[in-house]
């Protein structure tokens, strides 16, 4: 049984396939660019990593630790005060009240229903609208 375990978990990582591809990206677009320029303090990533730890952490009963690398966050909410057993009934609810989807923590083979996912590439108008939407759907929100 852990054996089968661990394939299925090897199975379910989400590794890219397209790294070869990511090192012809620079002399595709035509000449230099550095990644610096959109992760130092005015660049794009890292302002829209910023705004969307500020804002996650901003709504009652959600914290995430801000991430130092990664395009996404993976935030913990509340699980007993928003009375949440089933994370991803949880992400389609959300998804079917606001339209924005996110990905529930269990489908990263977290073992509660306590975490979810959440990209930060979007830019920063887009992370504020669904940050926003999050914010108010939870406010109202409690699992039978």
């Amino acid at each position: 049984k852990g054996y089968i375990e661990g394939l299925e978990m090897l199975a379910s990582m989400r590794l890219c396939a397209n790294v070869p591809a990511q090192h012809a990206i620079q002399t595709a677009l035509g000449g230099y660019q550095s990644i610096s320029e959109f992760i130092t303090p005015g660049g794009r990533l890292y302002e829209q990593r910023n705004r969307a730890w500020e804002l996650i952490n901003d709504i009652p009963g959600v914290s995430c630790v801000k991430p130092r690398g990664a395009l996404y966050m993976f935030p913990k909410i509340d699980a007993k005060r928003f009375n949440i057993h089933d994370d991803q009934k949880m992400v389609l609810d959300f998804l079917l009240q606001e339209k924005v989807l996110l990905v529930q923590g269990t489908a990263f083979n977290w073992p509660w229903p306590d975490h979810f996912r959440i990209v930060t590439l979007p830019r920063v108008d887009d992370i504020e609208l669904s940050l926003s939407k999050f914010a108010r759907f939870l406010s109202g929100y409690h699992q039978l």
